[in-house]
């Protein structure tokens, strides 16, 4: 058996480790292309913060409520007590009472449930810690285990405790981590998954002034208050198979900004282009298994998505390319030169109206470099054998969905 391990790096480096092993468990995240790094840094520019792996916006606020549960302890119980082991006895009682509180709906969303006896296993503090940042709820560039030692030494110099008012940036606290709205002490006791208004309106006031997301999707959509319509829009959705691609034709008629309407326009561009290579390699995978309907099906698709492309002629001009590669890599992050070389070409093939064959050799080579003796196609494979990877790209749109209808929702409850 197999097992993956790492030197002793920083602990922002084993966060990072520890989110890419959960994201490879999800459903169409299997990058047999290599494209992945593509999607995500469009994905880091569109939606900062967010994770495919979050459930609900209510964990944006829990972990305030911890860490000021944490400052109101007695002063010398609270120096005997590891703040990391604090925060993880809170998350499993979190759990506990949101279970609990909820034995009549059973929502969707609640982190832990199914593993109450064990304790969380994927902490939301850990989902959720990289939101927290970049809305601006945390106020340090350190990762959780840095932040968490360096509260627990500034709350244990002693003059800190009873600073239940703390004028954000004027005291040591204020200045590591904002105020939790309405926050008392029993909110453990009747904790629900929904966001009270007042929550609502602190997370939407964090996106909207955040400068580290003032371009993104979420925080566009807030400031020029889309709220409602962008989320009625998702929920009546009658084909929800590419649900960012209606976002982007209601956002690009609005006032959201430019530099926004340009990322999601090339974004939903690259993902157009690469779905064919992405049918194609599909296509191999079939005719590798035997597998005589994918065969058919990818057939299909690909004449349904050569006829699709074709009402967009500009798709694989020589400078298209660049246009995506600039919008998506940011704040001094590179492409690897092996996935550009691969966009290029199968660009460039596309231009040249390349063969079928030629087109197949693209993305056979390209797989077996990418994957190497693990590339499926060097397996053996079943003829019951299905699609294998990525598809229409949504860059976490699904996530900021539900993030964005559960604030509309605590702002409607205000009305109610």
């Amino acid at each position: 058996m197999s097992a993956i391990g790492w030197v002793d790096y920083s602990s922002a480096e084993r966060e990072r480790v520890s989110q890419v092993l959960s994201m490879l468990k999800e459903k169409g995240t299997l990058d047999e292309l290599g494209i992945g790094q593509i999607r995500d840094a469009f994905a880091d520019v569109l939606f900062p913060g967010f994770s495919t792996i979050q459930t609900r916006a209510k964990y944006f606020i829990t972990l305030s409520y911890i860490f000021q549960d944490y400052r109101n302890l007695d002063d010398k119980l609270r120096v005997k007590t590891d703040l990391h082991s604090f925060i993880r006895e809170k998350e499993d009682a979190l759990a506990v009472a949101l279970v609990k509180n909820h034995e009549d709906d059973d929502p969707y969303g609640i982190i832990g449930k199914e593993s109450l006896e064990k304790g969380v296993a994927r902490k939301p503090s850990s989902v959720y810690w990289n939101g927290l940042r970049q809305f601006g709820i945390v106020r340090k560039r350190l990762s959780f285990k840095e932040f968490s030692n360096l509260y627990q030494h500034t709350v244990n110099q002693g003059q800190h405790k009873h600073h239940e008012e703390d004028d954000d940036n004027k005291s040591s606290v204020g200045s590591l981590l904002t105020q939790p709205p309405n926050y008392q002490s029993n909110w453990l006791e009747h904790i629900r998954i929904e966001l009270s208004t007042q929550e609502a309106e602190y997370i939407k006031d964090k996106l909207r002034m955040s400068s580290d997301v003032a371009d993104s999707v979420p925080a566009q959509i807030i400031k020029h208050d889309l709220l409602t319509q962008v989320v009625d829009l998702d929920n009546e959705l009658v084909d929800p198979n590419w649900r960012i691609q209606p976002l982007f034709e209601f956002l690009k008629s609005t006032s959201v900004s430019e530099k926004c309407k340009t990322t999601l326009a090339c974004a939903l561009d690259f993902s157009s282009a690469m779905e064919g290579a992405h049918i194609r390699y599909n296509y191999l995978i079939a005719k590798h298994a035997n597998n005589n309907a994918l065969l058919a099906e990818c057939e299909h698709d690909f004449e349904q998505w050569l006829a699709e492309v074709r009402q967009h002629p500009t798709l694989f001009d020589p400078t298209t390319p660049s246009l995506w590669f600039n919008s998506a890599f940011v704040n001094g992050k590179r492409i690897k030169t092996n996935t550009q070389s691969f966009v290029e070409k199968w660009l460039a093939l596309m231009r040249e109206k390349a063969s079928i064959v030629e087109l197949d050799a693209c993305v056979e080579k390209r797989a077996k470099a990418n994957k190497g003796a693990r590339c499926m196609l060097n397996k053996g494979l079943p003829e019951s054998q299905r699609w294998v990877g990525m598809r229409k790209l949504e860059y976490r749109w699904p996530t900021a969905a539900l993030i964005l209808a559960d604030i509309k929702d605590g702002l409607d409850a205000s009305a109610g």
